[in-house]
């Protein structure tokens, strides 16, 4: 798996994005493609190790929308470089049915309990990233594009919250 998006690159792709130059925002977009990218991997690791289908299916979904971010954002830097213009991207509007604790082994569920953690941890990264840009923003087609994506990545972390709170498993996880 790729090495997490420090503050240092973020702050780096933040002035290249707002700098009004098309060819230094496509730059600075691949920031994004480096957090979409190591979403759809753990996503899809986590998939391929759950045991139940359950598990399974949500991983799956998540490495799906994390799939179709990653491809609005390259359509975005395709158009950047080649047009200079920036697109409204089509995101999913899909929300899973989540699965509920009771679906949950005790084993399974320690380990899905780590792995969802993480992935909230990683969605509040991106939807914190997404939000920035966004908000500093002056172009509105900038600010269109990446208010969509913090949406979408908090709609992920707000489910993956609900998982944790609904978790068996939590109060053994707080106190260790």
């Amino acid at each position: 798996m790729a090495e997490l998006v420090g503050i240092k690159e973020i702050r780096a792709a933040l002035g290249e994005i707002n700098s009004g130059n098309a060819k230094r925002a496509a730059e600075g977009l691949k920031i994004a493609l480096e957090i979409e990218s190591e979403s759809i991997a753990f996503y899809a690791l986590r998939e391929h190790k759950s045991a139940d289908s359950d598990s399974k299916n949500f991983f799956a979904f998540l490495a799906g929308q994390e799939r179709e971010h990653l491809a609005a954002i390259e359509s975005l830097i395709k158009s950047l470089e080649k047009d200079g213009k920036w697109i409204v991207p089509r995101l999913p509007e899909e929300k899973p049915v989540i699965f509920s604790k009771k679906d949950w082994d005790k084993e399974e569920g320690e380990q899905s309990l780590t792995a969802i953690l993480f992935a909230f941890w990683k969605e509040k990264i991106a939807m914190e990233f997404y939000s920035r840009i966004a908000e500093k923003a002056t172009d509105k087609n900038v600010k269109g594009f990446f208010s969509a994506l913090a949406y979408f990545e908090k709609s992920h972390a707000d489910m993956l919250g609900e998982l944790v709170e609904e978790s068996y498993y939590t109060n053994e996880l707080i106190m260790g």
